[in-house]
């Protein structure tokens, strides 16, 4: 992400998984000149003419409290980075519609994850995962604010999507002053020859878009290209691909088992609708 008058959207709904996500977002707006725009989806209880007697719950004592929270968090960015632009909007509806609404006048969809255990730690909340298939912009899935070392790694197959990801991924690199890695993974089948064109054929564009940056490159081999980038994503500061490779549906396969099974930080760079504000020129 450049410098600019970007905008990072946070979902936030008062867990420890989300306030990671607040927190990376906000050093990622102060490193990349950005502002960071809050959406915390609340759910209404019991509307509606009470039944048999029995009284409706007041929404107003529940409504308050959430904005309180939205507050809190606010008041804390501002308290750390005062250099960064932020909003809040506390907004009514469930939180996949929310964000998924809102998420195309973003430059940067930023979530966390849900803790469920050691058993169960890989999976994604369902809102995380469903944001994935339907978010009109970038998704950063945010395990972790403390890693703060290693490489950019970006995954490059050749695909429309995955060229989008070179950009969203040589940005950060630049933002953080760090290394940009392009790996293709090549599978049983795939000639060595036309897996080397497309590793550099990714290479180049990573150097297009920016010249200050350090890109090294890789061709991995494995069974799957998923297994292949979680195995090399290991001390990743981000591992960034596209949604689908070349497969027509809404998700690839690979970018779906990856970032479910992902140990670190993910970035899934999705288009964002034609026409949308904030869309890349």
């Amino acid at each position: 992400m450049e410098q600019s008058s970007r905008s990072i959207l946070v979902g936030y709904d008062d867990t420890s998984a989300a306030m990671a996500a607040v927190r990376w977002a906000a050093e990622l707006a102060r490193d990349t000149g950005a502002g960071i725009h809050l959406v915390h989806a609340w759910t209404w209880p019991l509307l509606g003419q009470s039944v048999a007697g029995i009284p409706v719950i007041d929404p107003a004592g529940p409504r308050n409290q959430a904005s309180r929270l939205l507050d809190d968090v606010v008041d804390r960015i501002a308290a750390q980075h005062p250099e960064v632009p932020v909003s809040a909007d506390l907004v009514a509806g469930m939180p996949r519609e929310v964000l998924e609404e809102v998420s195309p006048g973003a430059d940067l969809l930023v979530v966390g994850t849900r803790g469920l255990g050691a058993v169960l730690g890989t999976l994604l909340g369902s809102v995380s995962r469903g944001l994935l298939h339907d978010a009109g912009c970038p998704v950063a899935i945010i395990r972790s604010d403390q890693h703060r070392a290693g490489p950019v790694m970006i995954a490059y197959d050749g695909s429309t999507t995955a060229g989008e990801a070179v950009d969203v991924a040589t940005d950060l690199a630049a933002s953080w002053g760090t290394a940009l890695r392009v790996v293709h993974v090549r599978t049983s089948g795939e000639e060595r020859l036309r897996a080397q064109a497309l590793l550099d054929e990714g290479v180049a564009r990573a150097r297009a878009r920016r010249a200050d940056v350090e890109v090294r490159s890789r061709i991995l081999e494995d069974r799957t290209a998923a297994e292949g980038l979680l195995d090399a994503a290991a001390g990743a500061r981000m591992l960034v691909l596209g949604h689908r490779g070349h497969s027509r549906g809404r998700f690839g396969s690979t970018a779906h088992a990856t970032v479910l099974h992902a140990t670190g930080n993910v970035t899934v760079v999705r288009p964002a609708p034609a026409g949308a504000a904030g869309a890349s020129e």
